[in-house]
């Protein structure tokens, strides 16, 4: 593997040079994300009307919570690798892969940053500008993010996101078709991520099972972070916690990798 290692950097600008060719793509996706935010906005102020706080959240740090759940979905969201992967395990292009000296994990972790890279380069100004003109008509509050602890929860967010994929991916060694399954996690994600509304807002029992899942650190816990509204020793709590989830799944990629391996036959590519 250490032998490997002077080759990543290699895959890397591949890859990069392979997702800035669709950098329109990022462009529009850029422009567009701030279309679920004034979703958002009409119905949280129907919500507040005459309130001024719904739970711990006044209207303002509802509205910066979800503008910031957009920015980390964006830099540390799978784009297409999952499906990517399927596709070289179905299709028998993983024969080239494994013939280099390369682990494969490594590899498609080299490709997955320079995903996220191909995202920022392409999309970081038009979204800069887009939450700027949004913060002249909403009350956001991008003033006073915790760049501290939220950067370093962003980062496991997207490490959690990717162990995750690898191990759904994997699983077309055994399934002809992971569509289904892939879905299935999406919508829980969705739902216990803090995609629809922030997971602190949940009855105490309730939030505290969300705590124990892993789709929590996907998104509500670094778009949390980041805003400011937990604590050190919750932050500290959900970053052990992220880590310990992604282990798990790369511990588990690992031996479905192996297990795989051992099943996988293909003619070709």
């Amino acid at each position: 593997m250490i032998a490997s290692l002077p080759a990543l950097p290699a895959v890397f600008s591949i890859g990069l040079q392979r997702q800035l060719a669709y950098r329109w793509n990022y462009l529009l996706r850029a422009l567009f994300s701030a279309m679920p935010l004034l979703v958002s906005w009409v119905f949280w102020s129907a919500v507040f009307q005459g309130k001024e706080t719904v739970g711990p959240y006044t209207l303002a740090s509802l509205l910066t919570y979800y503008a910031v759940l957009l920015v980390v979905e964006s830099v540390s969201s799978p784009a297409d690798d999952d499906f990517q992967i399927s596709r070289e395990i179905r299709e028998g292009t993983l024969n080239s892969i494994l013939l280099r000296p390369l682990p494969y994990g490594l590899y498609r972790g080299a490709l997955f940053l320079s995903g996220r890279c191909a995202y920022l380069v392409a999309a970081l100004l038009p979204l800069a500008l887009s939450f700027f003109l949004l913060s002249r008509v909403l009350p956001l509050q991008l003033g006073s993010l915790d760049l501290a602890r939220g950067i370093p929860a962003v980062l496991g967010s997207a490490l959690l996101q990717f162990s995750l994929t690898l191990c759904l991916s994997l699983t077309s060694f055994w399934l002809l078709d992971i569509s289904a399954l892939i879905f299935l996690v999406y919508s829980l994600e969705f739902l216990a991520g803090g995609h629809v509304f922030p997971l602190d807002l949940l009855p105490p029992a309730l939030f505290q099972v969300a705590q124990l899942l892993p789709f929590a650190y996907e998104y509500w816990f670094p778009a949390a972070t980041l805003c400011g509204s937990i604590s050190h020793s919750a932050w500290l709590f959900g970053i052990t916690m992220q880590s310990g989830w992604a282990l798990f799944f790369l511990l588990l990629a690992h031996f479905l990798w192996k297990a795989g391996l051992r099943k996988y036959t293909a003619a070709g590519g």
